[in-house]
């Protein structure tokens, strides 16, 4: 009985608050700032958007920039903080990307492996780890 009312609760507690039960804590419209793979500046992406929406994302070069529009699916467990990306297309089709990402703010960082190392425990990206680090500005 006091399960049933703490569910009613916070279902309740979210709907008040406009959270769908389901929905994503990195859900939305975001505006990629920066990319460091293997611990160096890949400008090629910083402008573009990428949108978070139902366990899918799909990203978009920046007016003038030259990039294979991507999308694939992901994961993302707001309690431990990771995501697994599988992207349909470019460098990493059909791949799965192991990560972790924070959220402070409008700010969104994610730090993924390249296919087949570890999920990283941090959001540095040194060169030869293997690490690429994104960070995102929530879009206005």
């Amino acid at each position: 009985m006091v399960r049933c009312m703490l569910t009613a609760v916070a279902v309740v507690l979210a709907a008040s608050a406009g959270v769908a039960a389901d929905k994503s804590p990195i859900d939305g419209n975001w505006t990629i700032e920066s990319v460091t793979r293997d611990g160096k500046k890949d400008d090629a992406f910083t402008g573009a958007s990428r949108v978070h929406e139902n366990g899918k994302y799909t990203m978009k070069a920046a007016e003038g920039k030259t990039l294979p529009t991507s999308e694939g699916g992901f994961t993302a467990d707001a309690y431990k903080k990771t995501i697994d990306m599988k992207p349909t297309g470019g460098r990493y089709k059909d791949k799965t990307l192991l990560g972790v990402y924070k959220l402070d703010g409008d700010t969104l960082t994610i730090a993924f492996a390249e296919p087949g190392k570890d999920r990283p425990t941090g959001f540095d990206s040194k060169e030869g780890s293997g690490v690429v680090v994104a960070v995102m500005k929530k879009a206005k």
